[in-house]
């Protein structure tokens, strides 16, 4: 059975320098992890894990994969060397969208759709070690490494909460547009951008006093949203338009509509700013998108129901 929640799953992609890349995709309706090579743009490996994958977050120093399984109040572990499992975290709830703590610190924090909360786990004991309130049913969740703020998009409360990744306490709460879904942070920190699902827009959030720039017009139902590692690009995926709109993040002007699956969910890029990946979650497939042409060069088939909320691109 498809858990919807409103929210929108994401693709995580992450490199080392002249290490290879992957796509890890979590099939929702099939309940596999799909290891895709980005130099080959195929499939490489099938993982196996428990009911209802959607969330994704890479560990990218300890070569580690999380997964978060809303129905099972779970999320799976897996080593990105071997593609084998290495155990479950429960975390009770429903956890959906995860990001591990980029400084380093072994700790990742799990938006709680359920509970209304943002979950903190220690991934070498396995144990919640955190339960910290936020709006009504968090669903996107993104960490920015320089001012080690956490940013959680409160679906039924219309709020961005802002949270102290060190502290842990709440920071600053946003207004957004309505039912925001996924949130993510510029490379240089100084933008928030979150979709805004009933509204139709993006909301643009200062990184430094959390005041809104801008609210942009998006097609029909944005779920993800993502902006190139170069910072040049914002990229926002339309459920309702089947299309993705990209965005010159210096002008806040929308440059390109790119027919993608149907109901595309999240976005990542590879670490060069060169291509972008789309799950499409009802045609089971990932387009691949070259971002200097703005153009579709490949749609891989993918196991039923691929989401991959987060960034999804790694090692």
């Amino acid at each position: 059975m498809k858990l919807r929640l409103g929210l929108s799953l994401s693709l995580l992609l992450v490199a080392m320098p002249l290490a290879a890349q992957h796509a890890y995709i979590s099939s929702q309706a099939a309940s596999k992890i799909t290891v895709v090579d980005i130099d080959k743009q195929d499939i490489m490996a099938a993982v196996d894990v428990a009911t209802g994958p959607v969330g994704i977050s890479l560990d990218n120093q300890r070569n580690q994969l999380f997964v978060t399984h809303p129905e099972m109040g779970v999320v799976t572990m897996i080593d990105t060397k071997t593609n084998k499992k290495l155990g479950e975290i429960r975390t009770g709830g429903q956890p959906f969208a995860i990001a591990v703590d980029p400084s380093g610190k072994h700790q990742v924090f799990v938006s709680d759709w359920e509970r209304n909360a943002v979950v903190v786990i220690n991934p070498e004991t396995k144990l919640v070690v955190d339960i910290l309130s936020v709006g009504k049913n968090p669903a996107g969740l993104a960490i920015d490494s320089k001012s080690r703020r956490i940013y959680v998009a409160n679906r039924n409360s219309d709020t961005l909460t802002v949270l102290d990744a060190d502290t842990p306490r709440q920071y600053a709460e946003v207004k957004t547009g309505k039912a925001p879904y996924a949130v993510t942070v510029s490379p240089d920190g100084k933008r928030i951008y979150v979709t805004a699902i009933q509204d139709n827009t993006v909301t643009v959030i200062s990184g430094d006093d959390y005041k809104v720039i801008k609210t942009l017009e998006a097609g029909i139902a944005p779920y993800g949203v993502a902006v190139t590692p170069d910072n040049q690009w914002l990229y926002v995926a339309n459920q309702g338009t089947n299309d993705v709109w990209v965005f010159d993040t210096q002008h806040l002007q929308r440059v390109a509509k790119i027919d993608v699956g149907e109901m595309p969910e999240s976005i990542s890029f590879t670490d060069d700013s060169q291509y972008a990946y789309v799950t499409n979650w009802f045609s089971n497939t990932l387009s691949v998108i070259d971002i200097k042409s703005q153009k579709v060069i490949k749609q891989i088939a993918m196991p039923d129901g691929p989401r991959s909320l987060g960034r999804f691109i790694g090692d």
